[in-house]
């Protein structure tokens, strides 16, 4: 079964973009920030594997009165934002990941920076998605430490980066798609405290 055509069509107009981040991201794995900047991507990798420890969070903000509404909205948004990630756009796109090319540079890079392994399709990032989705949804319900909520999101997207599990695009659109679900998610959990609130 070949690549559909969507697929084909990031790969072949956003191959210079894609290819360009890469280097340089890989320009900077191959300097002695390697020491920090690896095991804090591995770190990274491990905290949104499965949104197991953003579902966590969600749950543990839902667990106190001051932080319920936040809890509600970050749970609400890794729900949107899984549903639209991985049960819609990953098998509609099925974009391979970037180090599926054997013979590729971008397959190489990724090997010496650790080679590590990610299943299913890359477009668009579901890591980027969930800290993103989750991140963007405290920011919405307006938590305190606003401006580092979204620098997690944005760390998490670099990490993707880093390890070269992803495409820049994948990223951006991981990115894109996961700040709608935070802005729905809160405007959700809005919803239901108004409701809570006039009964």
């Amino acid at each position: 079964m070949g690549t559909p055509a969507f697929a084909q069509w990031l790969d072949t107009a956003c191959a210079g973009f894609d290819q360009a981040i890469l280097g340089a991201v890989h320009a900077v794995q191959q300097s002695n920030a390697d020491a920090v900047l690896g095991p804090l991507a591995r770190l990274f990798d491990l905290l949104g594997e499965g949104g197991i420890a953003l579902i966590l969070m969600g749950l543990l903000l839902l667990a106190f009165p001051r932080t319920r509404r936040a809890g509600e909205a970050v749970l609400l948004a890794l729900a949107l934002g899984a549903l639209c990630t991985n049960l819609l756009l990953k098998p509609l796109v099925a974009r391979p990941r970037p180090f599926d090319g054997a013979a590729d540079i971008i397959r190489q890079w990724w090997m010496e920076g650790g080679s590590v392994g990610e299943r299913g399709f890359s477009f668009p990032s579901g890591h980027s998605t969930a800290a993103m989705a989750a991140m963007s949804a405290l920011y919405f319900t307006g938590s305190r430490r606003r401006g580092l909520w979204l620098l997690f999101a944005l760390l998490m997207a670099l990490s993707r980066l880093y390890l070269v599990v992803h495409y820049p695009t994948d990223v951006l659109a991981g990115l894109l798609v996961g700040f709608a679900a935070g802005a729905a998610g809160a405007r959700l959990a809005g919803y239901a405290f108004s409701g809570k609130t006039r009964r």
